[in-house]
């Protein structure tokens, strides 16, 4: 009988999110109640992060099943005073880039983390909000 992967998006996510809002450099830059999964509420403060809609498939090595997903993490800027809309961004990136570093959730085996591209964008052509987009490429396996 043959195992079949299993699709652990769901999991992966809150453990991303919870990881990521942990982070003391994240939070250098983003309060803990501005950091949200997929769904922020309507009109939500800046600067704040959204988790972005994975895609996920199959992971199968011998006795492991698990998935791999790309993740993407968007953050959100806006330039107030000197502090420019894009750097900001590109900072909050970063900070994210490197919480991910580290990321070991208890209920999940991380077999790889690997962050492949940040790109910087102007928010729905305002000119002082800007919008970054972090992608990862995450394969996990069940532990418990």
């Amino acid at each position: 009988m043959s195992s079949l992967a299993v699709d652990l998006s769901r999991p992966l996510k809150a453990a991303i999110v919870d990881h990521i809002a942990a982070d003391p450099g994240v939070l250098e830059f983003v309060p803990l109640d501005r950091i949200y999964a997929m769904s922020p509420p309507a009109n939500p403060v800046w600067p704040f992060i959204r988790y972005g809609s994975p895609i996920t498939g199959a992971f199968e090595a011998t006795c492991w099943n698990g998935s791999t997903t790309r993740v993407t993490i968007h953050a959100f800027a806006e330039t107030k005073t000197i502090y420019a809309g894009e750097d900001r961004a590109l900072d909050i990136a970063a900070a994210i880039v490197n919480a991910m570093g580290s990321f070991a959730p208890d209920n999940l085996g991380v077999i790889e983390c690997e962050w492949l591209q940040t790109r910087c964008i102007q928010e729905d052509g305002e000119a002082d909000r800007w919008h970054s987009i972090t992608e990862f490429d995450v394969t996990v396996i069940k532990t418990v």
